[in-house]
């Protein structure tokens, strides 16, 4: 007997039954907040009840970064890649993972758990760990990408060649042509989450001193620009 096909509902509650689902569910609320707050509306009312909701919120998808570096430390240990590759997987995997280590000890200093004092110099340290792992993961992100345009040519190229040798075209070379243009098109969107994010990163890491980037609206625009791709990424998997 065939499985049956999976509805919306099921969809969405496997989606929100895990971790990554709630946390980017999260993410897309609390940057939609921030976008309208920034927008400064005139009813007073409500940009205080967003604002309260997205920190609150920001507070709350920091509790799902519990034990979330190990993720990392898992892809470092089961890497086959070696020499310059690899060194790139370190840079991403480990600033990667060093964020969310810091961001469990930012967590119990925003519940309360920890000192007040430490919460400038951890979230300085974590902003820039996390600077670091996105640039190694969007170097990584167009070494692959550049991968799926070299193989996305030889499938045009093989099916060009039968299309002049036999006249018709090849279903199975259409269909892998396909699958090669959606895998470069899902890249192309991770480089632009990761991009998005450093820019947060960055004005983290500078302390908004940076004029462009620092602007409330380019900040929530990056953020839900992440948080879109990010839970398009999770809603498919």
């Amino acid at each position: 007997m065939s499985k049956p096909q999976e509805d919306f509902l099921d969809k969405t509650s496997r989606f929100l039954a895990k971790r990554e689902g709630i946390d980017k569910t999260l993410k897309v609320l609390r940057y939609t907040a921030r976008l309208v707050v920034s927008l400064q509306p005139k009813d007073q009312e409500l940009t205080r009840r967003l604002a309260a909701f997205e920190k609150s919120v920001g507070v709350s998808r920091k509790a799902f970064r519990l034990g979330k570096f190990l993720q990392d430390v898992n892809s470092l240990r089961h890497s086959q890649t070696k020499d310059a590759q690899f060194f790139l997987e370190l840079v991403a995997y480990g600033g990667e993972g060093i964020y969310y280590f810091l961001e469990q000890f930012t967590w119990l200093v925003k519940t309360g758990a920890l000192s007040k004092d430490l919460e400038e110099r951890l979230a300085y340290a974590s902003a820039f760990a996390e600077l670091v792992g996105y640039a190694g993961n969007i170097w990584l992100s167009l070494l692959k990408l550049q991968k799926l345009m070299q193989q996305e040519r030889e499938v045009e190229a093989a099916i060009t060649k039968t299309c002049k040798e036999e006249g018709v075209t090849d279903a199975a070379l259409e269909a892998k042509l396909g699958a090669v243009r959606f895998q470069r098109r899902l890249r192309t969107a991770f480089i632009v989450q990761d991009l998005a994010d450093s820019v947060m990163a960055l004005n983290d890491v500078a302390g908004g001193k940076i004029r462009g980037i620092s602007s409330p609206v380019v900040l929530a625009l990056a953020g839900l620009t992440s948080g879109g791709i990010s839970f398009y990424k999770n809603w498919n998997l």
